[in-house]
């Protein structure tokens, strides 16, 4: 029974110290530290710290019986209502503290990027694994088709593909190079001129997420989760889908 409460005790916020001390002292009734710490199985120095701590918890008072003081645990009704106005009071805090998030986000430069990096063949597949987990309306992407199917056979790339259906997401392409397939209703496609220059990777923004992935020697991706990031690439690549459509 005991151990149960143990527990129960430790998990409402009390020290292993301050509950041992508080049930022994309860079992006994009023009597002297020197009982108590006993019964506890704690030092004396331990329990008359438990003690004090639990005094100022309103959980174990004390008195005077001639010149020796004894100790006595409060009911349990009155360590529930501790217990009960020690949440009440942390639910306030932890709202309190939720108001004050951003904040506190700015006291470190603002809220930090996520970023995750792969390479190799696993790359593409934890970029399309990443875009199934995120489910967007729409994908845009910045592509050099020639390096897409040099770099990664048809067969792997129907494999990723399996991963996230792209027909129930509208996804436009600015490429340079040539288209491999037939257009799919659900993808729009805008050619960059030759004059722009020249690049060897892919850019993905979706959700709140821009990807990079590099087709120069090991194929990497690297996927930063980041709002502000996601929107300003977005803006980007309105920008050039607009003028380059013209």
């Amino acid at each position: 029974m005991a151990t149960d409460f143990l527990k129960l005790f430790t998990s409402l916020g009390l020290s292993k110290t301050e509950t041992q001390v508080y049930l022994a002292s309860f079992e006994l009734g009023p009597t002297s530290v020197q009982e108590i710490a006993k019964k506890a199985r704690v030092s004396r120095t331990a329990a008359y710290e438990a003690i004090e701590l639990l005094s100022k918890r309103g959980l174990l008072s004390s008195f005077l019986r001639g010149k020796k003081r004894f100790f006595s645990a409060e009911d349990p009704e009155r360590a529930y209502k501790h217990f009960k106005d020690s949440v009440t009071d942390m639910t306030s805090k932890l709202d309190d503290f939720q108001r004050l998030l951003p904040e506190m986000k700015m006291l470190g430069g603002g809220e930090r990027p996520a970023v995750r990096f792969y390479e190799g063949r696993e790359a593409i597949f934890s970029l399309f694994n990443d875009v199934a987990a995120v489910n967007p309306k729409r994908v845009d992407e910045v592509a050099n088709m020639d390096d897409v199917f040099d770099k990664l056979d048809n067969d792997y790339l129907v494999e990723t593909r399996k991963v996230v259906d792209p027909s129930k997401i509208h996804t436009r392409v600015l490429h340079r190079g040539k288209l491999r397939r037939e257009p799919r209703p659900h993808v729009e496609y805008s050619e960059l001129p030759d004059a722009l220059g020249d690049f060897h990777g892919d850019i993905w923004i979706y959700g709140n997420r821009v990807a990079f992935v590099a087709f120069v020697g090991k194929v990497m991706a690297v996927i930063i989760e980041s709002d502000p990031f996601a929107d300003t690439a977005r803006v980007l690549f309105e920008a050039a889908w607009t003028v380059n459509k013209k």
